[in-house]
């Protein structure tokens, strides 16, 4: 959530003094958002934040709420930017000799998908490899896509970002679930330096072999360092690796990612003013 959006709208040549306070007639006097209710069957975007909240509703059945809901001084003014669209609900109030104006509250839903979700990425690698048809791809394009206009709450404890990033971790790992072995295996096959100057004073000694037209002595010579002949350590192994996480038809497992990742996706989000929330 980026709050420095939740305020822009309300720096109206008055001296901003905390979220939703505004100091008038030399500070003598404060304007402070009125008590607004937590909007019905919004989450917390995390435990330790009330203020940023989320909701399955859509942007048009939130403005209809807060319409219903405005009191005397209030009013809602439409906003785009940031790839979002909303609106704002402001209080505005004559306090002192000035007319006064603080925001209570920001409503917004992406109007800019974010790049794709992985999960096409790799269900399309299954179309490629024929186990499946572009006509099954495209449905579940047609039925999941909205999922990259979405909001997410914060992920689990421990985890990394958000419960999208941490679906996507979990279908990831059981997906390709050599990864880790594969990353050592290719640590392994690095040549080490003593290796490389070995293979360096081979070659040397071939090409004085072939010089001097012993052949049979470059045989000899190549017979007793069978090491450069061979695949590095662990390179079959790699390989083979390789092939089975290639081979595998991972389809269900993307397929429940993405049911998991709609079911966990919210379409609007709400930033209320630290004043303005009414638990």
């Amino acid at each position: 959530m980026k709050i420095k959006n939740l305020f822009a709208a309300a720096a109206l040549c008055f001296a901003v003094q905390g979220p939703g306070t505004l100091l008038a007639d030399g500070g003598e006097e404060i304007l402070l958002p009125h008590p607004m209710p937590v909007y019905p069957g919004s989450v917390q975007v995390d435990e330790d934040n009330g203020l940023n909240r989320l909701t399955k509703d859509s942007l048009a059945a939130v403005k209809k709420y807060f319409e219903a809901n405005l009191q005397p001084g209030d009013s809602i003014k439409a906003f785009t930017g940031d790839g979002e669209a909303g609106f704002n609900v402001m209080y505005t109030k004559k306090v002192g000799s000035r007319n006064l104006t603080v925001l209570q509250v920001r409503v917004a839903a992406r109007t800019e998908k974010r790049p794709p979700h992985q999960a096409f990425g790799e269900l399309n690698a299954q179309v490629s490899a024929g186990r499946h048809k572009e006509p099954e791809l495209q449905a579940l394009l047609k039925e999941y896509g909205e999922i990259d206009l979405a909001y997410f709450r914060r992920g689990a404890a421990g985890g990394r970002g958000d419960e999208a990033d941490q679906i996507l971790a979990g279908a990831h790992k059981q997906a390709h679930p050599d990864e880790a072995r594969l990353k050592a295996a290719g640590k392994k096959n690095k040549v080490s330096a003593d290796d490389k100057a070995e293979a360096k004073e081979l070659k040397k000694k071939m090409k004085e072999l072939k010089a001097q037209g012993d052949f049979a002595g470059m045989m000899a010579l190549a017979q007793s360092n069978k090491k450069f002949q061979a695949p590095p350590a662990g390179q079959l192994g790699a390989a083979k690796l390789a092939a089975e996480d290639r081979n595998r038809d991972t389809w269900d497992i993307w397929v429940g990612c993405l049911k998991e990742t709609k079911a966990a996706a919210y379409r609007t989000r709400l930033e209320y003013a630290s004043d303005a929330l009414k638990q």
